[in-house]
């Protein structure tokens, strides 16, 4: 069953956009402990996400759309949103 987005309000992007700007960091999805999906930074040399201050979100949907718009704000393709997460999986994995 398909719920509701929140309404994603230019200040609930702003907010997370100034996060990320000052972790010089993309957004990423991740899953929280109570299943609900939860937006992270994530940059090279990170050795973990950092979780972002934001509202609870409904739905991966609903995170991925924000994530995307994020990403896009500041120009990062999914291809490099991926080439950071293999370099964390990376440097995890040493």
């Amino acid at each position: 069953m398909f719920t509701p987005c929140h309404t994603i309000t230019s200040d609930m992007v702003f907010d997370l956009d100034a996060q990320l700007n000052s972790l010089d960091a993309v957004a990423h999805v991740a899953v929280g402990r109570m299943d609900n999906p939860v937006l992270v930074a994530i940059a090279q040399g990170f050795l973990a996400p950092v979780a972002l201050n934001h509202p609870t979100l409904n739905s991966f949907v609903e995170a991925e759309l924000i994530a995307a718009r994020l990403n896009n704000l500041q120009g990062i393709s999914d291809r490099q949103r991926i080439a950071i997460l293999r370099s964390l999986a990376s440097v995890v994995g040493n």
